[in-house]
């Protein structure tokens, strides 16, 4: 439905480039002040950056929950795309893992690099201590119990490593250095390859 209108990548409220996230964002209510769960926004996740923007197609469903809430009398509710009641598949999921990944574009850490993105499931990263060292973190297929990346470690003596190369290359001999929970990821990467610079 209006799912595929999300795109994982689009404009923060502030203007520069907004990766698709989720947050809890408040509505007014005439019994009261309440929230709606979950919500699909556009934030370039900056940490001096509190601004978001709120999809069109999104905006629009804010107003229906809010109805739907006023007619229920709630406070809260989680946001999806169907009425409650009907089965709601969450489609817009993988827009909304892909702008996670998208966000770590051209990221630098103290050791480390991200070089690429993959079709917005998979990171490349280049270590700074010895460039010939590379690290993948990959989507893995979801399960029951969230959605995890495996993380892994190849060596390549092209230190000038491209999306292109890479593709033909496709590493076969990876060393597979563990699985971590998307909620995980940023403090794994952190503790990896030390803090985020500028």
């Amino acid at each position: 439905m209006l799912n595929d209108t999300l795109s994982p990548v689009d404009q923060c409220g502030c203007g520069d480039t907004g990766f698709l996230t989720s947050r809890t964002l408040p509505i007014a209510l005439n019994h009261g002040a309440g929230k709606v769960i979950n919500v699909p926004v556009y934030s370039c996740g900056s940490s001096m950056c509190d601004e978001y923007r709120i999809p069109s197609a999104v905006a629009s469903r804010l107003d229906e929950l809010a109805e739907e809430m006023e007619a229920r009398e709630v406070l809260s509710i989680v946001f999806s795309w169907k009425t409650s009641g009907e089965d709601d598949t969450i489609g817009y999921q993988d827009s909304l893992i892909q702008g996670f990944i998208w966000k770590f574009y051209r990221r630098s850490y103290e050791d480390a690099q991200v070089l690429f993105v993959i079709n917005g499931d998979a990171l490349v990263l280049q270590s700074k201590l010895d460039p010939s060292e590379y690290y993948i973190l990959k989507r893995l297929e979801e399960s029951k119990d969230g959605i995890f990346f495996s993380f892994s470690k190849f060596i390549e003596e092209d230190e000038e490593l491209t999306y292109e190369k890479y593709i033909e290359l496709e590493p076969s001999f990876q060393k597979e250095l563990g699985t971590v929970k998307m909620e995980e990821v940023e403090d794994m990467l952190i503790e990896e390859f030390g803090e985020v610079c500028d």
